[in-house]
């Protein structure tokens, strides 16, 4: 999708997308203190992974968000390892790799705590995504990744007071091992740990200004 003459991203959110959630705590007996985070509406779909997870719609109307991610569309694509500009996949059809492009050094998978929020990136798309992003512009390096799963989430945690949900973090990483903080968190993005990064040389390079090697 375009905005002008501008490539959209596929994971990013647009204006009209923005669902009203109105949370509170329900009784949930297998939880640790028999509450847990729950929109006033519930419906199974929306736990996943052991959490709560944002409601956004999928529809992509409305002015794109460019800082803004769509909840739905990234965890679909680090699940699915689709690509984070067309949403198609971004594995190399010869050997099954998939393409990633990260900002940081990717010693320690492209952040200090060893996991990325990061989408991968098909070969193709690598271009627009730098082009797009600023963090990308400033520093790329493009690599193929041989396995991921998944670590953890970025979230909103909030506790009750009474059944008033009241929040204490806002998009803070939580382990998909930390029950007891996950019951009481709203996941905005997934993190994954990537595993076999190997560096991988773009083909036709288009100019100097091209950071990738």
């Amino acid at each position: 999708m375009t905005a002008g003459q501008v490539r959209v991203p596929y994971i990013t959110a647009y204006s009209n997308e923005m669902v009203p959630h109105p949370l509170t705590f329900i009784a949930h007996p297998e939880s640790t203190d028999g509450l847990r985070l729950s929109y006033a509406d519930p419906i199974p779909q929306d736990w996943q992974l052991g959490v709560l997870w944002a409601r956004q719609g999928l529809h992509r109307r409305g002015r794109p968000e460019w800082k803004i991610v769509n909840t739905v569309r990234q965890r679909r694509c680090l699940l699915r390892l689709l690509c984070q500009v067309c949403g198609l996949s971004a594995a190399n059809p010869l050997d099954g790799r998939t393409y990633w492009v990260l900002a940081d050094d990717p010693g320690d998978t492209s952040t200090d705590a060893g996991y990325t929020n990061a989408p991968p990136t098909c070969a193709s798309c690598i271009p627009v995504a730098i082009a797009t992003c600023p963090r990308l512009r400033r520093g790329a390096r493009a690599y193929t990744v041989g396995g991921a799963e998944p670590y953890g989430v970025l979230a909103d945690v909030l506790r009750p007071s009474g059944r008033r949900p009241v929040e204490r973090e806002r998009n803070t990483a939580i382990p998909l091992d930390s029950f007891h903080r996950l019951e009481y968190a709203l996941a905005k993005q997934l993190l994954l740990v990537l595993d076999d990064l190997r560096p991988a040389p773009i083909q036709g390079r288009p100019g100097s200004g091209w950071p990738l090697s």
